[in-house]
Parts: C-alpha cells; structure tokens; sequence
C-alpha cells in the first residue's frame, strides 16, 4: 500500500491538511530547519534515557544557495554518497527502543512528501517501522507519548 496522506493512517493527525498547498518557497527550509532545532531540544528533555534516537542532518543540496555550512554539497559529491549507500528520503529522526523502530519525518505546514520520502517511508512501514509525518512541535510530542518513549510530562502556558 502507497504512502499516501490519509485520515485513516495513524501518522496523519486529525488537523493536517490532507493536501498540502503546491506552491512552496526556499523560506520553508530554513523554518523545516528551526522546527528541527527546537523538537530536538524538546526531545533531548522528553525522551526516556533509554531511547535509542538520532536527528538526520539534511543541511545539504544541489541549490546553489543551501547547503551545509552555506554550500551546495554538488553533483560530484552527491554522487558520492551514493555510492556509499546514502539514500535519498531518510525521515529527519530515528528512535529504537525495546526492540522496536519509530521514524518521524518533519514538514513545515504546507510541505509535501518528495517521491524519495514516499518510497523509503513505505519500505520502512513494510519493514514493521511505525512511521509519522509531524507538521509541529506537537505533533512530534503527541506522537512519542503515543509510541511510549517519553515520560510524564505536562504542557504548560
């Protein structure tokens, strides 16, 4: 079964748009990067010590103007990586904890799934990993709570 939006699927929260808006700017990366930043920094107090869990460092492109250290990484390079096995569409984190795979995959409110995204996410649900495409900071934290990876916690105003 595609990877595919869905109201059905566990990993589409009830709010998200179903279908994203089309029209996209290079903005939405620099704020897919800062909510990175700050549910990493929330992950890091929420997660039980013994979660197993890494972010995905995706600061890297063929635009000229993004890359990591302000760089396009470049085709020779891109190249490279795959070579070594580097595949495109690996979710932004990864958690493993009492033998089970967990895979969250952040989008700004109007990003969509690449083709690359879709196929490794589907590989990944065939695999038996419980997969979820996170539109906000909670969404990520209802989402670990759901899965059983983080403690108590309570969201104050």
């Amino acid at each position: 079964m595609p990877f595919e939006p869905s109201r059905q699927s566990n990993w589409l929260p009830p709010s998200a748009p179903v279908t994203p808006p089309k029209f996209r700017l290079e903005v939405e990366r620099e704020q897919e990067h800062e909510l990175q930043l700050a549910c990493t920094a929330m992950l890091w107090k929420i997660l039980l010590p013994d979660v197993a869990w890494t972010a995905i460092d995706h600061a890297h492109s063929l635009n000229m103007t993004i890359g990591r250290h302000g760089r396009p990484i470049g085709l020779v390079e891109a190249q490279k990586r795959k070579a070594r096995g580097c595949r495109a569409g690996l979710p932004d984190y990864l958690f493993w904890h009492e033998s089970r795979g967990f895979a969250i995959e952040l989008k700004t409110i109007t990003g969509v799934l690449s083709d690359g995204q879709k196929t490794f996410l589907n590989q990944m649900i065939a695999a038996g990993v419980e997969v979820s495409v996170c539109w906000t900071i909670d969404l990520v934290a209802e989402r670990v709570k759901a899965w059983g990876l983080c403690r108590g916690f309570r969201v104050t105003a």
